[in-house]
């Protein structure tokens, strides 16, 4: 059996902060969790949500053979970007290159890292981009454990992290150490939520989420949605800002993120460019997920409220 060390230390090498390793099984204690936020509406228009639910909750089905789940922390934590283009505002997950490119070119080097150490290995690598529940495999693998924002938070790096999974058919042993909750009593992130979209402790409705709004939703916002917005033209950090644990996090280097498309930019400019412009700049970034008509339109609500 391939041990954890081994393979975090493969994880290191190709610059993820942070991996473990847990059995790939059923995740039957997420299942009413999953069906009941579901029944409630709490996903809003994601439609998507509601199909493959026996893959979301079973990784055996999605890789023949499965017996291991690595899972990957890559911090963004860079500290530097200029994310309040005060007062537009822009998450920072979403001020580099799109993190499903370098974080999947990553994680697929590092299966062939694997199998030139270990021989024949069979897997694929996942970055929100499939039916897989990453922050319970990433709490399966003692990489941290759950907020009451319903964000990843690990005791080193905070909640700035962006998760991946390579689901392999090979028996590695598993990260021994498992993270106890560490948020306490604290619930800061519930009272500065702008929309009470925190219902529970751990529990999103989406559709007050400032982060759906500006990105997931695609029919038209209303006169209300608009005004929840506080600023946010794409995302919202606002519950990991007062997060106690981001405040004492690590910064990493931003390298390899691609974080100079949004050096030296101001709010004139991003109010101004044409979908062209826009598309050079920004075309290999997360912001092309609600594209320059939906962030022109969010931009255009702020302005008029302001005025």
């Amino acid at each position: 059996m391939i041990s954890t060390a081994e393979v975090k230390q493969i994880a290191k090498e190709l610059g993820f902060h942070a991996c473990g390793v847990s059995r790939a099984e059923r995740l039957e204690n997420q299942a009413e969790r999953l069906f009941e936020w579901i029944s409630k509406g709490y996903h809003g228009t994601m439609s998507y949500m509601e199909r493959n639910t026996d893959l979301r909750l079973d990784p055996t089905m999605l890789v023949s053979d499965v017996k291991s789940v690595i899972s990957v922390l890559l911090s963004y934590n860079t500290g530097e970007l200029p994310v309040n283009l005060n007062p537009l505002k822009i998450a920072r997950y979403a001020c580099r290159t799109d993190y499903h490119t370098f974080m999947k070119q990553r994680l697929w080097r590092m299966l062939e890292v694997i199998r030139e150490r270990f021989g024949s290995v069979s897997g694929r690598a996942f970055v929100d981009s499939a039916p897989v529940l990453e922050r319970e495999w990433a709490v399966r693998a003692g990489l941290g454990w759950i907020g009451k924002n319903s964000m990843l938070i690990n005791r080193a790096l905070g909640s700035y992290v962006f998760i991946g999974e390579l689901i392999v058919d090979i028996e590695i042993e598993q990260t021994p150490h498992y993270e106890s909750n560490r948020c306490g009593t604290c619930s800061r992130c519930m009272e500065a939520c702008p929309t009470g979209a925190i219902v529970s402790p751990g529990v999103i409705d989406a559709r007050r989420c400032i982060s759906y709004l500006t990105i997931e939703k695609k029919e038209p916002l209303t006169t209300n949605e608009a005004k929840m917005l506080s600023g946010w033209c794409f995302g919202c950090d606002v519950c990991q800002e007062v997060c106690p644990w981001n405040a004492r996090s690590t910064r990493v280097d931003g390298a390899g993120q691609g974080t100079s498309g949004f050096h030296d930019f101001s709010t004139t400019q991003f109010a101004n460019m044409t979908e062209v412009e826009f598309t050079a700049r920004f075309g290999n970034t997360p912001l092309m997920r609600a594209g320059y008509e939906r962030i022109a339109k969010i931009i255009k609500l702020s302005k008029k409220r302001e005025a």
